[in-house]
């Protein structure tokens, strides 16, 4: 018995799902989470467009495919873990694409960010193919993903989400179910604007607390120890006292997110005030050279903005 549509009711047997996972994108989130795919026991086939990203997953057992089409031949969930539509679609179309090797026994699991519309655009092309699609973005950083603690948000068929489930717990701590299809995608875009609107307040708070006399020391003690303190701002800490941001979340996919995100909130009809001032910070972090730092290196801009230079 294949896993499969029938008559729109998606089937499976309870074991269906601890079967052979091809995973795709081996970025600064994509590789741990793949390894801990790995060393949770499934069967796994990995394909990166830079070929020596793989190297250590294939020691670790993971086959490397020579193309998305012969990952996906081999795999009965094909995830993808890439920075945008343009990737995903990059990696599913063409002759070599992973939706030229997929069937009615697929599920195809997008764990990058992108707007609800395309994910659900995504899931309609492959809809004819009797593939099931699964928006599954995730909450976190390198770290979490390091750690297997990330919290997997959603969107799709309830009972292929809930199958799905042992195989995102071996990435994250919590699957949270969303909605249908796009649903994961949208609660990625609520938690990513507010991350970008705290990593903005948190420098601008810095900022400011500097220029009128207080010390980063004075100056985390009083965030920490209030109601303000979150993990978020502990984890940045050290990057916003040194002025180094190695990168966990890579400034470049705030400013691409934001935009996302302010497409999706004017298609809604949402005011989002904060988010286009924020936005414009991010873009601007970019064009000083910092698209490859971490998110907290938008506090250089506000240090520009304020007569300091840059950190």
């Amino acid at each position: 018995m294949h896993t499969g549509y029938a008559a729109g009711k998606w089937q499976y047997r309870e074991d269906d799902m601890k079967k052979r996972i091809g995973f795709m994108g081996l970025g600064t989130m994509g590789r741990p989470m793949a390894e801990n795919i790995l060393r949770n026991g499934y069967p796994l086939t990995v394909y990166n467009r830079t070929r020596e990203k793989c190297a250590m997953l294939r020691e670790l057992g993971a086959f490397v495919a020579a193309t998305p089409r012969e990952l996906a031949e081999r795999s009965d969930v094909v995830v993808t873990m890439v920075p945008g539509p343009e990737a995903v679609l990059a990696l599913l179309t063409g002759e070599d694409g992973c939706a030229r090797g997929m069937g009615p026994h697929s599920v195809f699991v997008n764990m990058g960010t992108m707007a609800p519309a395309y994910a659900r655009e995504i899931a309609a092309s492959l809809r004819p193919l009797g593939v099931a699609c699964v928006d599954a973005p995730v909450s976190g950083s390198r770290r979490p993903a390091e750690e297997g603690r990330l919290v997997v948000l959603a969107g799709g068929p309830a009972e292929v989400v809930d199958a799905l489930r042992p195989l995102f717990l071996t990435m994250g701590r919590k699957v949270i179910h969303c909605g249908a299809q796009g649903q994961g995608a949208m609660a990625k875009m609520v938690v990513n604007l507010l991350l970008g609107v705290m990593m903005e307040g948190v420098g601008e708070m810095l900022n400011f607390g500097r220029r009128g006399g207080l010390d980063d020391a004075t100056l985390f003690d009083v965030l920490d120890s209030g109601p303000l303190a979150c993990d978020l701002f502990a984890a940045k800490q050290d990057m916003l006292r040194t002025g180094a941001y190695p990168a966990q979340f890579a400034l470049r996919n705030m400013d691409r997110d934001m935009r996302a995100i302010l497409d999706t909130a004017a298609a809604a009809g949402a005011a989002t005030p904060a988010a286009n001032a924020v936005s414009q910070l991010y873009r601007a972090a970019c064009a000083r050279g910092r698209s490859d730092m971490d998110v907290a290196a938008v506090m250089g801009v506000l240090e520009a903005l304020s007569g300091d230079g840059t950190r």
